[in-house]
């Protein structure tokens, strides 16, 4: 897009602009504001490596200092929702249905004293997971509309605290009224980290940037996870009856005051947008350079919200599209949190070894992932990279679905690659950013909606694809994980058609 276009202005979201330069298949970014002399001489496998090495000196310099301080807030936040969360003590069947994506390490506490301790019982367990999966979905979109209003710099780490001051709350509950409603308010509060987080990244990053770092704040849940085997068990063993509390309060109040200088920290680091960045930390003709950035991009600055916005919205194919192709990730990656239950069900392995060996799942899908990004961004493009994911993970479904169980290499393998395709999902939200730029409107909504219909319907289809009665040998759950990546790829092939047929712009 010319510079001319930072001159076009719009009111209350009414449809009047250049088409976005972001079709799916092909990101075109245009550098006419930098010249080709004033870039460096570097080689063209340093430039891979990372993008700012074929930038110009003030450019990087730039680049690297938004690098500094929104990534390592972004990474470390989501850090901590994850650490707590996905490799929890020795699983069993029976329990296996109730491992969702749950970033408050309830789990561990209910098996570890809370349900003796609050006399819990009958559905209070389901209803803890009910209740904290509807205040995510509630909170995904409301959060993202809150955003058009409010600062993320002030929004975003404003949640997170109290999130911490939540958590915390936990351990002080005497009754189980008292955790059921904390659970609801948790999860509303944690709605806001993921499509918050991908919204700002898109606020700061071009096409040829926003993959990898969208990919990077995404694997440090898969980080997370890789950990949290280790320090809880630790925490476990050596904190039991300290100071008269039992380790499951004390699991709590260490998640939350975790939380709370992460928090405190985001309220300097988040910048904002480029158009209104009040950081002390970006001087100002640095900020002018996001701008421009961000302007040759198409990528516009928020304009008025009204009820046309929701109407031009809901009248365009991105808001229907992403939250299919998403919905099918979500649900499809389901079935890896299931590998815990296969390798205690073999009766190979030690408590200890089953909770460590799931490591191996979460490296290979940090790695894969990175590769995807890294790929993504430098040919610019995503629905290639989309596709050979969901393949990857597809082939380990398959494995799965015949299902050779007197063969330990292939099962092995099977399961590894189902990890294969979670790097995906942080790609298709940055499509939903590159396909947006020309609305930021457009681009939080359609985060927002994407990630809330997602959640909601993972909520209730995973109850009748993967019964827990059944793990880990589903009679029909890896076929319908097969399926689900099936449909992803149909529906990226869609979007990549969709955006280029119909490419994103604001009308008349």
């Amino acid at each position: 897009m010319h510079s001319s276009t930072k001159d076009q202005t719009r009111d209350d979201g009414g449809m009047e602009m250049q088409p976005s330069p972001i079709d799916d298949m092909a990101i075109n970014e245009v550098d006419e504001d930098l010249k080709q002399d004033e870039k460096p001489k570097t080689s063209k496998l340093k430039a891979i490596i990372w993008d700012t090495w074929d930038k110009s000196p003030e450019e990087r310099k730039t680049v690297n200092k938004i690098d500094w301080f929104i990534m390592t807030y972004v990474c470390i936040a989501y850090f901590v929702k994850y650490l707590y969360s996905l490799n929890q003590p020795s699983v069993s069947k029976d329990e296996a249905n109730t491992r969702y994506r749950d970033q408050v390490n309830v789990q561990n506490a209910y098996v570890s004293g809370m349900q003796e301790d609050l006399a819990m019982g009958g559905q209070d367990y389901n209803l803890m997971q009910t209740l904290f999966t509807s205040g995510y979905v509630v909170g995904n979109l409301a959060s993202q509309l809150v955003l058009l209003k409010v600062r993320p710099s002030i929004w975003l780490p404003s949640l997170e605290l109290i999130w911490s001051i939540l958590v915390m709350g936990m351990a002080g509950a005497q009754n189980t009224n008292t955790i059921l409603v904390l659970r609801f308010f948790i999860g509303l509060l944690e709605a806001s980290a993921f499509p918050g987080i991908l919204t700002l990244l898109g606020n700061w990053y071009t096409p040829a940037e926003l993959g990898k770092r969208s990919v990077i704040f995404i694997s440090t849940s898969s980080a997370g996870s890789m950990f949290s085997g280790y320090l809880q068990a630790g925490l476990y063993s050596g904190m039991d009856g300290v100071q008269g509390l039992a380790a499951w309060r004390w699991l709590f109040i260490f998640d939350g005051i975790i939380g709370i200088p992460v928090a405190i920290y985001g309220f300097f680091a988040v910048p904002d947008a480029p158009h209104n960045s009040r950081a002390k930390w970006l001087k100002p003709h640095q900020r002018q350079m996001a701008i421009e950035r961000m302007d040759r991009v198409g990528r516009r600055p928020p304009a008025k919200l009204s009820l046309q916005t929701f109407k031009d919205v809901l009248s365009h194919w991105p808001i229907y599209l992403f939250p299919i192709a998403f919905a099918c990730h979500v649900l499809a990656i389901r079935i890896y949190s299931y590998f815990l239950v296969y390798l205690e069900d073999t009766g190979r392995w030690s408590v200890e070894a089953v909770n460590s060996i799931p490591s191996g799942g979460f490296a290979f899908q940090i790695v894969i992932g990175l590769v995807y990004a890294w790929v993504s961004d430098y040919y610019k493009t995503r629905v290639p990279v989309i596709c050979a994911a969901c393949g990857v993970a597809m082939i380990g479904t398959i494995i799965l679905s015949v299902y050779p169980e007197h063969n330990l290499a292939a099962m092995m393998a099977g399961w590894i690659l189902t990890y294969g395709e979670t790097g995906a999902g942080a790609l298709i939200m940055t499509q939903v950013n590159e396909v947006c730029s020309f609305s930021s409107e457009h681009r939080v909504i359609t985060i927002g909606w994407t990630e809330a219909f997602s959640y909601a319907m993972s909520a209730w289809v995973i109850l009748f694809a993967y019964p827990s009665g059944q793990a880990p040998h589903f009679d029909y759950g890896f076929e319908l994980a097969t399926m689900f990546w099936a449909i992803e790829i149909l529906a990226i092939l869609a979007i990549g058609y969709c955006a280029k047929k119909y490419p994103m712009k604001l009308r008349d």
